[in-house]
């Protein structure tokens, strides 16, 4: 689809929509809803969204609405029913399902609670890195409030490694991931984790994480839209579809992208504005259906969303609104699935996601009984700072009774005219030069217990690199040095997921008999290291805990280290 049909479709749809899928109520007068409207048409033209969809709760009045495409390619209508998925905002849900299991096992006269220890869950075996106090001490708080002290490993996501039927795999081998930060003294913002407390609800829970969901939270709310994305049929008009610029043009994006298995819990939710109405109201009711019966405990919901660890400076900026805005913001911590901030004398919980080309913001103050969530689908690659943040205020302003600060010229400008815009750039591989020459000393299979297989193959006197179903490349040359390596990620593959990733370094190590023996690879934008050996088998128990290299943590000198300690302690007993 060429630009200009793009636009006349964006601007027929958003004339139409703006009566034809209004669900009728009072949260806004006449001439607010006006200018609401006004302002998203005008944000969806100058930003390019394809489809938007807002929810608003006030009180016990609601607001669900659908704006532009659903799909741009067929011109099929967002509506107040048209799943989209929501990104990380799945992650107060998770939160969400561990606060129902708590009450529920408080009302059998339980001990589960927020301290509860994830050996008390999973059993005295349970290792989260190499580090005994870490693995001994890490509690639900620890690792919803991402001051775990652990990395993240991301490109495990986006590399498709874990897919939901092999999650308990990815359990037995949590002691391997590398130390990054410091124990509940830093906010580290990590995926991982929260796929880990979907474990810790299933083992709570008994059931699958997504069947728990919907037994405690979804069904409950009357939320029969939501899916995880692994399950999502995007041939239904009444899915969003994803949207991206390819060859300058507007196209759906390549849905093979959209899973994550294993990391559901910390990303995987698909749900409608009219759905999202519910998850509002129980959010600003501190854990109460619409029907006033309660969920979870209002104590225990409270203690979800209160302070649990203070964010770094660079943190708080990125977030934050300063005194060069005309209204000030603060946001200064993370409690379980969502940041806490101060706007105009009032407490905001809020959260933001994106998967791709799908953005996500919430933003609730139960205190006020307002809620907000807005949804768009492209076009990728898309900024929750630019785009959604700022009509978050503006609707927030409104709500409140405030008159905005925003406009319809600064919702497009925005940052400016109070802090420096800088431009994002779609992604570009700059890599040039593809290796051609001897293969027999890089090819074959690398491993790890962790990050999985690394399959390195000889193709036309070139090197083509797998790690995982997702990411696939060549290997280009970068410093002629014939170890250090560029990889270039098939196109269509670096148009969905290359912002994410940024520049990719393979590196080669450990020559040993014609070959080398172990490869790294790096991501400039997620900052991370992963290692693989020939030695080293996926999944493989005999080699779990020897000789494994990992960039953040030197696990195997630990783990021997551990070993000889015990084997001394067990001779001087003797």
């Amino acid at each position: 689809m060429d630009h200009n049909r793009f636009n006349v479709l964006i601007m027929i749809y958003l004339a139409t929509l703006g009566t034809r899928y209004l669900v009728r109520c009072e949260v806004f007068t006449e001439s607010e809803q006006s200018a609401v409207d006004e302002m998203i048409k005008e944000l969806m033209n100058c930003k390019r969204i394809p489809g938007l969809g807002l929810s608003i709760t006030k009180g016990e009045k609601s607001l669900a609405k659908g704006y532009g495409v659903a799909d741009a390619e067929e011109g099929t209508p967002m509506t107040e029913d048209t799943v989209s998925c929501i990104g990380s905002t799945t992650k107060a849900f998770t939160s969400a399902l561990l606060a129902a299991l708590i009450t529920r096992d408080k009302s059998r006269g339980g001990s589960l609670s927020w301290m509860t220890t994830l050996r008390e869950i999973f059993g005295d075996d349970f290792g989260l890195t190499s580090d005994p106090v870490i693995s001994s001490q890490v509690t639900l708080a620890d690792i919803l409030s991402h001051r775990s002290g652990v990395a993240s490993a991301d490109a495990l996501l986006m590399a498709q490694i874990y897919s939901e039927s092999n999650r308990n795999l990815l359990l037995r081998q949590l002691h391997l991931i590398p130390k990054k930060g410091v124990f509940r003294g830093q906010f580290s913002y990590n995926n991982l984790m929260y796929s880990l407390a979907g474990l810790a609800a299933e083992a709570i829970g008994k059931k699958p994480y997504f069947e728990l969901l919907k037994e405690m939270i979804l069904d409950p709310l009357g939320m029969d839209s939501a899916v995880l994305v692994d399950d999502l049929d995007f041939t239904l008009n009444t899915t969003s579809k994803p949207h991206q610029i390819i060859n300058r043009s507007v196209q759906m994006s390549d849905t093979k992208f959209y899973r994550l298995g294993s990391f559901s819990p910390a990303g995987g939710i698909c749900m409608s504005p009219t759905d999202f109405n519910k998850w509002l109201f129980f959010l600003n009711s501190k854990g109460k259906t619409m029907s006033k019966k309660t969920i979870v405990d209002s104590m225990v919901f409270l203690d979800m969303v209160l302070p649990k660890q203070a964010l770094d400076i660079l943190t708080q900026y990125a977030f934050g609104l300063y005194e060069t805005f005309p209204e000030p913001s603060y946001t200064s911590w993370y409690g379980m699935g969502w940041f806490g901030r101060f706007y105009r004398a009032n407490v905001d919980f809020f959260h933001g996601g994106s998967m791709f080309s799908y953005s996500t913001v919430v933003v609730t103050d139960p205190n006020k009984q307002i809620g907000i969530a807005v949804t768009q689908n492209g076009l990728y690659p898309v900024s929750l700072e630019r785009d959604l943040y700022p009509l978050a205020y503006y609707l927030k302003d409104i709500l409140q009774g405030h008159t905005p600060w925003l406009n319809k010229s600064t919702i497009c400008s925005y940052p400016e005219p109070w802090r420096r815009s800088y431009p994002i750039q779609l992604p570009t591989q700059n890599v040039k030069e593809k290796y051609v020459g001897d293969s027999e000393e890089f090819a074959g299979t690398f491993g790890h217990s962790l990050f999985g297989e690394v399959k390195v193959t000889e193709k036309n006197g070139s090197l083509d690199l797998q790690w995982g179903n997702i990411i696939k490349g060549t290997l280009y040359d970068f410093v002629k040095k014939k170890i250090n390596f560029k990889l270039r990620l098939r196109d269509e593959t670096y148009q969905v997921i290359g912002y994410e990733l940024g520049s990719i370094d393979v590196v080669f190590h450990e020559k040993s008999s014609g070959k080398y023996m172990e490869v790294e690879i790096k991501f400039s934008k997620v900052m991370e290291t992963y290692n693989f050996s020939r030695q080293i088998s996926f999944f493989s128990p005999s080699t779990s805990s020897s000789t494994v290299k990992l960039h953040f943590h030197k696990t195997e000198l630990c783990l021997l280290c551990t070993l000889l300690l015990i084997l001394v302690n067990v001779f001087n007993s003797l």
